[in-house]
This record gives structure tokens, sequence and C-alpha cells, in this order.
């Protein structure tokens, strides 16, 4: 029976066009309840605390205490054969605020970031602002490009040994339209200096193709492919440089073998009307959210719009999860199940669980996610 199935078998059923049951599977990066870790198994926890990839071991445990069929994340180490390509990090702390400055030293000249983080994180001088940092950050996208493969899938095989039958691993992943770009400068840098933009562009675009390659021989199951909705782009603006690239990394992952969960938690209304999504074909999508956090009318007008074949994830409010009670939880996956009804669709989030999310309501998104369409 599906139910008996681990979750990397029900995955894999239900990318294949089968029924494995009802699934859930919130959005998840690290350890969110409102109990200390844990590790939960008798197995030894393969990265502890203070190890680089504990939020994996977070991950995996959170998935076995809470029930869910989980796409874990986890970032594959590629760093530069030429230490050079490499950021320089000076940080200082002043009450409550850290900052820290980054200096590359290309041939060039330099390239400098300052970041400034208090609970949230701002750029108070960026990578890029002005053309010849262009021509700088283009030479390290190319010199980034030349890593160690060898060593980055020996990596990976150790992350997804790890995570077996728990769940599908993936990697966050996005448009190759340029490295660190200034993205509040964007705009203005691209009428100013489009030759220089679009040197960039070819140097990230290479980039990508190189690092999906290297994602599937280390065994990353998909790509965790986040794309800016029209808060902060638009549709002309993904015609000229998204979605050729898109469209090209897509076919290239897919005869690799792997699968693409698309995420945009913003709003995606046009997008999905002007039939991107459907055009693109993502394997997944993931949220369709609606107002306040998002612009569409409805989940199930979303999901009438969407070819059958794309499977949707979502769509709670983190913070029906994280301050609502059980029966809150309860209703507003309820909810969801009806208007998805006849789709394919695996509960989960509107994003990442947030922290100190309780226990109770995790496990009370799972009983009645898979309650609800029995």
């Amino acid at each position: 029976m599906a139910d008996e199935l681990p979750a990397r078998r029900k995955w894999e059923l239900l990318l294949a066009g089968g029924d494995p049951g009802p699934m859930v599977s919130p959005l998840c990066d690290d350890w969110s309840l409102d109990v200390p870790y844990h590790w939960p198994l008798a197995e030894p926890d393969p990265f502890p605390p203070g190890h680089p990839k504990h939020t994996l071991s977070q991950q995996m445990a959170m998935a076995e205490i809470c029930g869910w069929e989980p796409t874990f994340l986890c970032t594959l180490d590629m760093p530069p054969r030429d230490p050079q390509a490499l950021p320089r990090m000076v940080t200082s702390h002043e009450a409550d605020v850290t900052r820290t400055t980054s200096v590359i030293h290309t041939p060039y000249g330099e390239l400098t970031s300052i970041t400034e983080t208090l609970s949230t994180s701002r750029a108070l001088k960026p990578w890029i602002e002005t053309e010849a940092d262009f021509h700088r950050m283009s030479w390290v996208a190319r010199r980034i490009a030349d890593y160690d493969e060898d060593a980055a899938v020996e990596q990976g095989r150790v992350l997804r040994a790890a995570v077996g039958d728990r769940g599908m691993l993936g990697t966050w992943f996005g448009p190759p339209i340029g490295y660190n770009l200034n993205r509040d400068a964007m705009f203005y840098h691209l009428a100013d200096w489009p030759e220089a933009f679009e040197e960039l562009h070819q140097a990230t675009r290479a980039l990508a193709f190189r690092q999906i390659e290297t994602l599937r021989k280390a065994g990353f199951d998909y790509l965790f492919y986040c794309v800016d909705a029209t808060e902060w782009i638009s549709p002309d603006f993904f015609r000229r440089w998204i979605l050729e690239d898109t469209r090209r990394l897509f076919a290239r992952w897919h005869e690799l073998g792997g699968f693409v969960l698309w995420h945009s938690c913003g709003k995606v209304a046009t997008f999905l009307a002007q039939g991107f999504y459907n055009d693109l074909a993502p394997d997944v999508l993931e949220t369709l959210s609606e107002a306040p956090l998002g612009d569409l009318p409805s989940l199930r007008w979303a999901r009438d719009r969407l070819d059958r074949k794309i499977i949707t994830k979502g769509n709670i409010g983190l913070d029906i999860l994280l301050g609502g009670t059980e029966e809150e939880v309860r209703r507003e996956v309820s909810r969801v199940r009806g208007e998805t009804a006849g789709y394919r669709h695996v509960v989960g989030l509107s994003d990442d669980i947030l922290k100190g999310t309780p226990l109770r309501n995790a496990r009370a998104l799972v009983e009645e996610s898979r309650a609800s369409i029995r």
C-alpha cells in the first residue's frame, strides 16, 4: 500500500503520475519547532551540531518527528580552484548589529560588499555599483566555474546516502541573469551598461549549466528554482532575461533525470495568466499565494489555470501554523484540500516554517492533510 512506502518512494510515484495517497511536505530548511533540537532515530546523527551540514540533520529530524514527506534542501560546496575568487571577510559587532565587509581582489580592481545584520540583513554597499564592477564580477563568475568537481560529487554522495529513502534532496537555484546583481539598481544598470550586463549574464549562464551537471552526478534529485514574481520584475523582463535560460536549464536537468520544484511566494497571478508556468512546465509549483501574501483571487482560480500535469505544493499560511490553534490549522488544511480537489496537490506552507512553530500544530497539519482526502 502507498501509505507504507517511504517518503522518497511516494515522491517518485507522484512524479511518475501515480497515486501515492495523501502527501504533506512543508518548506523547511532548518530546525523550527518549539522544542529543542534532538535526533529522534537510533542510528547516529549524520551531521550533529557543529557540523557544516547540520541543517540537513535538522530537516531530517523534523520530518521524522512530524511525519511528513520531505523535500530536503542543502548546499553543495563547489569552491573555486583559484582562492582569489573567494571573498575575504571582516566582521565587526556593535550592540546587536553585526557588520560584515567582504572583498574580492580581481585583476581589474577590488569588489566590495558591506552588509549589516540585526534581525534581518541589509546591504549597506552592494557588490555591483559601477560598469567596472560588472566586468570584475564577470571575471569572478568565470573563475568560480573552475572548481574541483570530483570533490563536490563525493560530498554530494555523502549527503545523498544520509538522506536515503527519507525524502528528496535538492538545492537552491535561480535563473542565471547575473551573479551578485544589485537588485535595487539592476534596471538602471541594464539601461546604462547593456553590454557589461550581458557579459555577466553569459558568464553566469555558463556557470549554471556546469553546476547542474555536477549536482546530478552528486545525487541531487531536484532544483529548488527560485524566481521573483511581479513584485520585483515585469513579464517583459522575464521574457527577455529569464524565459529561454529557464527553458534550457529545465530541459537539461530533465535529461539528466532530475525534477524541478519552482518556488515563488510572491505575486504570481500575471505570470500564471500569461501561461509562463504551463509553458515551462516545472514538475512542482510552490506556492500559489492569495492576499495578503500574494495576489491570486483564490487557490482554485490558480489551480484551474495550471496544466493538470503540474503538481502544486503549499498553501497554509505561516502565521496560522505559528500562532493558530490546532483546530484553526485543521480548518485551513481542509480549505486548501477543497480548493485543490481533483488536482495533484501536496499540502505545505506559503514559505519556510517560522521559528518557534508549535510541534502540536505541525502534527495537526500532517494528520489533517491525510485525513481530509480519505
